[in-house]
């Protein structure tokens, strides 16, 4: 039976819709914060133009200290989505900004001119922007609030608890602002817009996460049934090397070179064979690491570094190679995953020995780099190196150097594409530098962790 990996950010089923991911929440907080730099500086040129240019009557200082009020609450707004930051914490950093917002508008809507400024429309457009980070309900309940406040605003001002600020070059009437007919009809449009608007942008957000759920379930399973189908072919596969390496070191009796022949070449496919199911089982892996969205979490480096290292030792002994490890006594934490940064250290190390030919020579080096808040890992070889030609497609997937192919190098070409995609996910950084049969060097960093 296949069971599927949820994500946590996802919503349980008895909430009324489905929650947006870290990811998706990031992305479109990311474009609140750049539409709301636009609008910021918009505010300011558009009140300098208008009043010094066009000579409108405005509440310039008013207006003025709106805009710089917008930008300085953005600057802030603008670290919501470090690293080390959850789910639960993006989301109510998404409501902060939208309470903030929406107390910018208000103060806006009432210096243009109240219940007859033309800045409502803003009301309707940011609606439709939180309409893509809000459940369903909260969307409603937002554009109700939205028409609360033009409400409030328009009777406020009628009564006149808050005075009207008039703006006369948009020949309006001086009291317009006080007919309860105008009100009406303006608060009833204002208001079947908004909700209509809002409820049809959280309907289509609404079903393009049901997809994309649904699309992740069936990646899961597919990750389950990879991981378990190679988990299975993997100890037959054992047990067949096993019983190959024993026949040619004699245990089973004499052979001739002929037969001999056959069995290094029978051999040489069953490592083959192994080299693509570790491959597919570090594939597995890595998918449910990313698709899963699971939080990052503070992980050491140096422990991880010599987990990958004892664990490969064996494999560089059998070659021949000389294997160092270069650690500086800093311990370094990052926001990572402990599976993830495995992966990435063991396809680099892996890698170096892999493409090393016997008695070559591959080089660990680990620093903690202070001034720049990273760690730098960088792991050298002796090896055959990467022709220039195939240097800007190492990362895609599933492409191999010719080079590797000419010397019945066994391999899938999915190590460096996982490596990079799970550095991008912790906000990490890789370079490779390489010469044709004179050796690789892979340049790793990874950002600290904010204590």
């Amino acid at each position: 039976m296949f069971t599927t990996t949820q994500s946590p950010i996802v919503s349980s089923p008895n909430e009324r819709g489905l929650r947006p991911t870290r990811d998706e929440l990031c992305q479109n907080i990311q474009l609140l914060i750049q539409l709301r730099w636009a609008a910021g500086l918009g505010i300011l040129s558009v009140t300098a133009f208008a009043r010094y240019a066009l000579d409108i009557r405005l509440q310039t200082a008013a207006l003025m200290l709106i805009g710089v009020a917008v930008l300085l609450y953005n600057s802030l707004l603008s670290l919501t989505c470090r690293g080390d930051t959850n789910a639960r914490q993006v989301e109510r950093a998404a409501w902060g900004q939208m309470i903030l917002d929406w107390g910018a508008m208000a103060a806006l809507v009432h210096f243009t001119g109240g219940i007859t400024s033309p800045a409502l429309i803003y009301f309707v457009i940011h609606a439709a922007l939180a309409g893509t980070v809000l459940l369903p309900w909260q969307a409603r309940s937002l554009s109700v609030l939205a028409t609360a406040i033009v409400i409030g605003i328009a009777l406020t001002e009628r009564e006149g608890i808050l005075p009207h600020v008039a703006i006369p070059e948009f020949e309006m009437s001086g009291t317009l602002y006080q007919n309860g007919t105008y009100i009406t009809g303006v608060v009833f449009f204002f208001g079947t817009a908004i909700l209509t608007l809002s409820e049809l942008v959280t309907r289509i957000a609404q079903r393009l996460r049901q997809r994309e759920e649904r699309i992740r379930q069936l990646y899961d399973a597919r990750s389950t049934f990879l991981r378990v189908a190679t988990h299975e072919l993997r100890a037959p596969l054992g047990a067949g090397l096993s019983l190959m390496h024993n026949i040619q070191q004699g245990y089973a009796g004499e052979f001739t070179p002929e037969q001999g022949d056959i069995l290094d070449r029978v051999t040489r496919r069953l490592e083959g064979l192994r080299t693509l199911i570790d491959d597919l089982l570090t594939l597995a892996a890595s998918q449910e690491v990313t698709a899963a969205h699971v939080p990052l979490e503070p992980v050491g480096v140096c422990p991880i570094l010599d987990r990958i290292v004892e664990r490969e030792m064996p494999n560089a002994e059998r070659k021949n190679i000389h294997l160092t490890c270069d650690k500086s006594t800093d311990a370094g934490v990052v926001m990572a995953g402990d599976v993830g940064l495995g992966i990435i250290l063991g396809n680099l190390l892996n890698n170096a020995i892999k493409y090393t030919p016997e008695g070559g020579r591959v080089n660990v080096k680990y620093r903690l780099n202070r001034p720049a808040q990273r760690v730098e890992i960088t792991v050298s070889d002796s090896g055959i190196g990467i022709p220039a030609d195939d240097m800007p497609r190492l990362f895609d997937e599933f492409f191999r150097a010719r080079n590797t192919k000419t010397l019945q190098v066994a391999g899938t070409g999915i190590g460096l594409s996982t490596v990079r995609t799970l550095l991008d996910r912790y906000h990490g950084h890789i370079t490779i530098e390489s010469e044709e049969g004179k050796g690789t060097t892979v340049h790793v960093t990874l950002p600290l962790a904010l204590r």
